[in-house]
């Protein structure tokens, strides 16, 4: 989940945060084999406990989007795990802006709206990803040119699916694609 500060504007930091807690209510209630680790990500990213969820807020001092950091931690969280069905669900309203370069973090103000060396590092670790055998589904929360050429890309590496949404539709979107990936309906 995206916790930059971006997320604050139009109620999407709420609808993101809104929507984890429901998932991994859903997923302890509905499918207790499954597992959710959530990723708060800004800068850097971070692993969230299910404890310390619901007291986490946005990086509002802190305007950077590293979302190549993100799919490292996710990926590396994954590799531990013994499951088939690995995905990543990003749920973001930004473009890249911060990366590693080797171990070294890096910030990229967007130039003509987009961040060049970002986008091109969060890329390659989409590759990287892809080739551990991990789905990338994408749910943005924003429609802007060069937003939707990024997702676009990433879908076309990854063979994910994107999703355009809003924050008022964000969390039917990701539970609906959820509940019909693991093929169960819930009543």
């Amino acid at each position: 989940i995206d916790l930059s500060w971006s997320m604050s504007w139009g109620g999407k930091f709420v609808a993101a945060k809104k929507l984890a807690l429901a998932l991994q209510h859903l997923i302890a209630a509905k499918f207790p084999h499954d597992v959710l680790h959530i990723i708060g990500f800004y800068t850097v990213a971070r692993l969230i406990k299910p404890h310390e969820l619901p007291y986490v807020d946005l990086n509002v001092s802190d305007p950077f989007t590293n979302i190549q950091d993100a799919l490292r931690l996710a990926t590396k969280i994954l590799q531990r795990e013994n499951r088939s069905e690995r995905q990543i669900i990003l749920v973001t309203d930004g473009q890249p802006t911060a990366f590693y370069q080797g171990d070294v973090l890096q910030v990229e103000w967007p130039v003509f709206g987009v961040s060049p060396l970002a986008f091109r590092a969060t890329l390659e670790e989409v590759k990287r990803v892809t080739a551990q055998g991990i789905t990338i589904n994408t749910f943005m929360l924003d429609s802007s040119r060069a937003l939707v050429s990024f997702v676009e890309e990433i879908t076309r590496i990854n063979g994910g699916r994107a999703f355009f949404t809003t924050p008022m539709r964000l969390g039917e979107y990701v539970v609906k694609d959820y509940v019909e990936k693991r093929g169960r309906y819930i009543h």
